[in-house]
């Protein structure tokens, strides 16, 4: 894939959010119990910023021992947190860690996306050593690609899906970006922490006459696995 495509995030016209109509892929991003509602209200998603990561490594992934590839790399980077943000979605709900780093220790919910599998969504790959840098002067398309998409292979619980987004493109509220919700980043899900205080009234609220085709349903912590699952007793959710 072209290094020009992953940074270059083509607008699309918004579809009746209500629609039925479906994408190959569906993917969830997490978040605390008050930005998800937020989010759900004013039907948007955070863009995340290159520098608010939480991951030091995002876009480093080289060997940076010669000082002068790291400090081109390092300038590189810089110029690519001015133009540039992400979403984040991750291709499964169910595993616990998720649930811990980025949902408010499971307070928070998980909402999923219906997406295109047309190369909007890029997929993460994980690497357990970093690689060894190529001449700057003839760096390629897939050598950008490679620092856009490589994490350390300890995250790969994540199973993370990127869209890379232009921030001169980007609604912009604040100092903060979003991405409206449309045919590319379509709610289909929602799932609500085991721990989490929202209640059924409360999420129909924040949903709206715009949302009703959302699943929605409580989750719980697996009893014979590690894993996250659905609680199937709905009188648990008031």
């Amino acid at each position: 894939m072209a290094i020009g495509r992953l940074l270059v995030d083509e607008k699309r016209p918004a579809i009746k959010l209500g629609s039925h109509r479906k994408f190959p892929m569906r993917l969830y991003h997490f978040t605390s119990q008050e930005y998800g509602l937020e989010a759900l209200r004013k039907q948007r998603l955070k863009i995340a910023r290159i520098d608010e990561l939480n991951d030091p490594f995002e876009f480093l992934g080289w060997n940076l021992r010669d000082r002068e590839v790291r400090a081109n790399l390092q300038a590189w980077k810089k110029q690519r947190n001015a133009e540039i943000g992400i979403i984040c979605l991750s291709e499964k709900w169910r595993h616990p860690l998720l649930w811990g780093h980025y949902a408010d220790k499971h307070k928070g919910i998980a909402i999923g996306f219906d997406v295109p599998d047309n190369g909007t969504y890029l997929k993460v790959k994980y690497r357990g050593q970093r690689v060894q840098p190529p001449q700057w002067h003839m760096l390629n398309d897939a050598d950008l690609e490679g620092l856009l998409l490589t994490k350390f292979t300890a995250w790969k619980y994540e199973m993370e899906y990127r869209r890379f987004c232009r921030l001169d493109d980007s609604f912009q509220d604040g100092d903060l970006y979003f991405e409206p919700f449309s045919d590319t980043l379509r709610p289909a899900k929602v799932i609500v922490g085991y721990r989490s205080k929202v209640t059924r009234t409360e999420l129909q609220t924040a949903l709206g006459s715009d949302l009703l085709h959302v699943i929605r349903f409580k989750a719980r912590p697996a009893y014979g696995k590690f894993s996250v699952v659905r609680n199937q007793n709905e009188k648990l959710w008031t």
